[in-house]
């Protein structure tokens, strides 16, 4: 077992595949058997905290990872937003001139959150790499989806940042510690055949085409920071928000999304800390945007000084005419009127 994943990748030898174990990320290298005898079977569901690494630049099988919070979005069935995306998708793999032979679809999902994991497998055809999955991904987005209101709404339930170096993505038969909900495939029996069926990157690829997709504006396929994909798609209001820091606050360095807890990191360009209240030499203070209730907070990347370290300012409510913009991008509902079948 390794502590990192760089150690992991310089041992790993012969047939063997990396995944990463339990709460804080362990990594062990071995055979697909090995693994399944030793970590899988006959071990209790809530212990599976298990994770393959997507290893950049192998081989893999097109993946998709579609998110809902139920408690934020009460409306929204994430098997319709699995209709939808599986629309675009299919058109654009047949339009390659691609045979689907295999479309897996894995449901851990619970009351609180829609979760759904698709794999798509090819005749004679497996991708590069995962980043020419996320350019194809991207290219279904900006050439079809982006010109339907419904769908390009929906897209947002589609997590775009799944499609980086050495993605952890969770296996079939394992949860999230502390979450009970297990991936699953409906009416499939949990056994070895099954697990590895599921699997991302396959072991032998030799005998296949390797697939390779140009990213929406023509260049190669590339690894895209999460900064730069929400640039590629930013929301209606981004414009404004953006104005209002620089000239409100400071110039922006840079700004980072979170799906997860749908807030926005804005990296501001000055080192005056409000809760140091002198100059830092290196660090920088930074915006944290809560989405849903449309206000914004500091925070200090200083971990020097307990004031930086555990510091978060009071919230701050955006202007009025600001404030709504964001809110009503944060709590989109879904709409009866339209159709997705």
């Amino acid at each position: 077992m390794f502590y990192s994943l760089r150690d992991a990748k310089q041992s790993k030898d012969g047939p063997k595949f990396i995944y990463a174990v339990g709460v804080p990320c362990r990594y062990v290298v071995c055979t697909e058997r090995k693994f399944w005898n030793q970590y899988m079977k006959n071990v209790p569901e809530n212990q599976r905290n298990y994770y393959e690494v997507i290893e950049e630049d192998s081989p893999c099988h097109l993946y998709i990872d579609l998110d809902v919070n139920m408690m934020q979005y009460p409306s929204i069935d994430v098997y319709d937003v699995k209709d939808m995306v599986r629309r675009h998708v299919d058109f654009g793999l047949k339009n390659m001139g691609l045979e689907i032979t295999e479309v897996i679809i894995a449901d851990s999902s619970n009351d609180k959150k829609g979760s759904i994991h698709m794999i798509y497998k090819l005749k004679n055809y497996i991708w590069k790499n995962n980043a020419n999955v996320g350019a194809f991904m991207r290219r279904c987005f900006e050439r079809r989806v982006k010109q339907i209101d419904g769908d390009r709404e929906l897209w947002r339930f589609v997590d775009m940042c799944v499609y980086s170096r050495n993605r952890l993505f969770r296996m079939l038969g394992c949860s999230k510690s502390n979450e009970n909900r297990v991936k699953r495939i409906e009416g499939t029996p949990f056994d070895f055949k099954s697990w590895k069926n599921c699997k991302i990157q396959p072991m032998y690829t030799d005998d296949v085409e390797k697939i390779e997709c140009s990213e929406p504006d023509g260049s190669p396929a590339s690894y895209k920071s999460r900064t730069a994909l929400m640039n590629d798609n930013e929301p209606s209001y981004m414009h404004d928000l953006k104005d209002f820091v620089t000239e409100n606050v400071g110039n922006i360095r840079g700004v980072q999304y979170s799906p997860l807890f749908k807030t926005w990191s804005i990296n501001l360009d000055k080192r005056d800390c409000v809760f140091k209240n002198e100059r830092h030499g290196k660090n920088t203070n930074y915006m944290v945007v809560n989405v849903k209730e449309g206000t914004y907070h500091y925070r200090c990347w200083s971990q020097k000084y307990d004031c930086c370290k555990d510091g978060r300012s009071d919230p701050i409510r955006f202007p009025d005419k600001l404030c709504e913009q964001i809110q009503q991008w944060g709590t989109f509902t879904f709409c009866p009127s339209i159709n997705t079948s």
